[in-house]
């Protein structure tokens, strides 16, 4: 336990150091986030198209008594 407090204090002048030898600026998503981007905006548009189908199949009542 106290092992990890003491990881946890550090003696970093930061308080979140960034990663060493990581650039960060040539990180990228790549091929598989590309995928997956289009993957969830295809299934997305087809949950929408679907839902306004369902909801034009429900009838609500109509109450003419309020003026």
């Amino acid at each position: 336990m106290l092992s990890i407090l003491t990881l946890v204090r550090g003696e970093s002048p930061e308080p979140f150091p960034s990663p060493s030898g990581v650039d960060l600026s040539k990180v990228t998503p790549g091929i598989g986030g590309g995928v997956m981007f289009t993957v969830l905006v295809v299934a997305l548009v087809l949950l929408v198209f679907s839902m306004n189908r369902h909801l034009k199949k429900v009838n609500f009542p109509q109450d003419d008594s309020e003026s």
